[in-house]
């Protein structure tokens, strides 16, 4: 143990492509364990730094550990033979472990932070640049190493480096990497401050702080600490995920109710939840992502960057070449084509058809999906994001409105007919969607007296323009979703019931 101080340092001269100077023949397995367990302790505090307390170890993130260092010591012993020097396998996997560790504290963690912050300001081609540097970095760590195992030629070392890399790096495209730490659930990230006299007085007479602060025109929540929490939060939602099932079709859900506003779309994304646990075998693979004053210290926000995030997760955890992906969005949409992302008084930006194809862009991508768009004029995200793997379905024409939202309103009209209908009579979703369009265009030529004026704007009582849900499909998807309907048991109807108090029917309003 008094040569890990030594260990460790030509760790870091071989993450800053210096040459060790430890003998490796010297070196045997305990030191290698020694450094596992530095690599533990490192990754520990690493993820307290990121994350929010109260803090919990997730026992997935220590197995992703333990994986990473087992790669690394099959990647020191192909460095090992590859270069005649098999008697020095344990010396050599031993520091290429020590400059894992120290790559991950001055290379990946910094320039993780940084990518994270370009992508909040925006500046996008900047993260990818960034994120392309802390990938590559620990290739040409292995490319001097080897050059300094065996200096035998460029080439040489360029091959042997191409594998070591493949095996200790490459693998993780594919690999799960649940997170080691995360907020502890049900406790919120950071607590409220404490609320100036009349809120006090509020609590007193038993009225809820948020209510207070809404009289006072305040918003009802911290802003900046909902800010804060959201890797938190998110990090907590995705450690639930359940792995894949190898050989079966598994179903990973994502919820985005994007307006804070309505209850409707809160009550729509938790119907979701409800409905694909329970009818459709996707307990522990559903994330919701929410904009509401009542979950902001529970649930992860609404945002494009978090969309971004889980969709990235959900890649690594599933089998992004047999499992699918469901995506439904629900909330107001605009005739130019994006959904309103609001939560106010945050900054949140708005999603048009190119972002979330962009957020579709994982590594490894995701071949099969479903992306249900429940707003006006959704139409307009059929072309960017169809292709012959992926189903689309929208409520609406790019250039209609569709009805249901409102104050009033517990659930869309096309998340009624689709989710809480269609979906408890069959598990088909083609077949869901015809049910579903037939009933909305019944229910807009019945209510097209009372819903006029609001759908159009205008005082005179005339017959709505249909709202025209769309599907673009193909039977590539139609085939993998027949497969996984076929390891779907025999489940009852979920009744829908809103997240908050059942409110009366409403007439209908765009959203």
């Amino acid at each position: 143990m008094n040569r890990l101080p030594a260990i460790l340092i030509d760790g870091l001269r071989a993450a800053l492509f210096r040459h060790p100077r430890v003998s490796a023949t010297t070196v045997g397995a305990g030191m290698f364990v020694a450094v596992v367990g530095v690599y533990l302790l490192v990754s520990i505090l690493l993820g307290m730094a990121g994350t929010a307390p109260p803090w919990m170890l997730v026992p997935g993130g220590v197995l992703t550990v333990l994986c990473d260092a087992m790669l690394t010591l099959i990647a020191g012993w192909l460095l090992a033979v590859l270069a005649a020097r098999r008697e020095a396998v344990w010396g050599i996997a031993t520091v290429l472990l020590a400059a894992t560790v120290a790559t991950a504290v001055i290379v990946h963690w910094p320039l993780g932070e940084l990518a994270a912050r370009l992508l909040q300001h925006d500046h996008r081609a900047l993260a990818v640049l960034v994120d392309l540097v802390a990938s590559t970095w620990w290739f040409f760590v292995l490319l001097v190493f080897a050059h300094w195992l065996a200096p035998r030629g460029l080439g040489h070392a360029l091959g042997s480096a191409l594998l070591a890399y493949a095996i200790s790096a490459a693998a993780w495209w594919w690999l799960p990497q649940p997170r080691l730490v995360s907020t502890m659930p049900g406790v919120a990230a950071t607590e409220a401050p404490e609320a100036v006299e009349a809120g006090d007085d509020a609590r007193a007479t038993g009225e809820e702080d948020g209510s207070a602060n809404e009289a006072a025109g305040a918003s009802p929540f911290d802003a900046e600490a909902a800010m804060y929490a959201q890797p938190a939060l998110l990090d907590a939602a995705l450690a639930k995920l359940k792995p894949q099932t190898p050989g079966k079709v598994d179903l990973y859900v994502v919820a985005f109710a994007g307006d804070a506003q309505e209850d409707v779309f809160r009550n729509e994304a938790e119907y979701v939840e409800s409905l694909f646990a329970q009818r459709f075998g996707a307990a522990d693979r559903t994330v919701v992502l929410e904009n509401h004053a009542a979950t902001v210290a529970t649930r992860p926000l609404a945002s494009w960057t978090n969309l971004q995030r889980t969709l990235a997760a959900i890649a690594r955890t599933m089998d992004p070449a047999e499992d699918v992906l469901l995506l439904y969005f629900t909330s107001h949409g605009s005739d130019d084509h994006q959904l309103l992302v609001d939560l106010d008084p945050l900054p949140l930006n708005q999603i048009g058809p190119d972002d979330v194809a962009d957020a579709l862009k994982t590594a490894p991508a995701m071949r099969w999906k479903v992306i249900i768009v429940n707003a006006c004029y959704s139409g307009g995200f059929v072309d960017a994001l169809r292709d012959d793997s992926t189903m689309v379905i929208t409520s609406a024409r790019a250039d209609r409105t569709s009805f249901g939202c409102g104050a009033d309103s517990d659930i869309t009209w096309f998340g009624k007919a689709f989710l809480a209908e269609a979906l408890n009579k069959t598990t088909s979703l083609r077949d869901a969607f015809d049910l579903a369009r037939t009933s909305v265009d019944a229910w807009e030529s019945e209510g097209g007296k009372d819903a006029a004026p609001a759908a159009q704007g205008g005082t005179e009582v005339e017959p709505i323009l249909h709202s025209e849900p769309q599907i673009a499909t193909s039977p590539s998807i139609e085939a993998k979703l027949a497969a996984w309907r076929r390891g779907l048991p025999e489940r009852p109807p979920v009744p829908f019931a809103p997240a908050g108090e059942a409110a009366p029917a409403s007439k209908a309003a765009p959203h």
